[in-house]
């Protein structure tokens, strides 16, 4: 099951990617919405490869989680793939410049499921499709009125 949502940021590409692929604060938001998370490695700059293990709760059980950055090409592309139990996520950021001072962010989110559970919380997500998009909005919506922010403060 696919979700696709874009955003126009009124941002340069540079400053827009930095935005978006601050790891730092991805993890603290998902912290604060009861994630255990922890980087594996301990690493400090994002490369292909770097990981994060940990837990999340989904439909009232904590589920193993694990996640892998596959593609890191700033500031182009960024795609994040994350096992959540027995359900693949696919996560996949696209940056377009398309000027000097606007970016177009595209986000594709692939969910996939390989266990009996994870197949009911899927067919749980086609039902309430139109609120997951909405959220996935408002998701790149803030995280590019942050972007914004960055590019008004550069300017002074």
């Amino acid at each position: 099951m696919k979700f696709k949502v874009s955003e126009d940021v009124d941002a340069p590409a540079d400053i827009t990617w930095t935005r978006f692929t601050d790891f730092s604060g991805i993890e603290a938001e998902a912290k604060g919405r009861g994630a255990d998370l922890a980087r594996v490695g301990n690493w400090t700059a994002p490369e292909v490869g770097c990981a994060w293990r940990g837990s999340i709760r989904v439909r009232g059980r904590m589920r193993p989680l694990t996640s892998e950055i596959v593609a890191l090409d700033g500031p182009d592309r960024c795609e994040i793939t994350t096992v959540i139990g027995g359900m693949q996520a696919s996560y996949d950021m696209t940056f377009l410049s398309l000027r000097a001072d606007m970016t177009r962010v595209q986000v594709t989110l692939d969910l996939s499921a390989n266990t009996l559970s994870a197949r009911l919380a899927l067919q749980t997500l086609k039902l309430a499709r139109g609120r997951v998009l909405q959220r996935l909005q408002g998701l790149l919506a803030r995280q590019g009125n942050l972007a914004e922010e960055d590019y008004r403060r550069a300017q002074g």
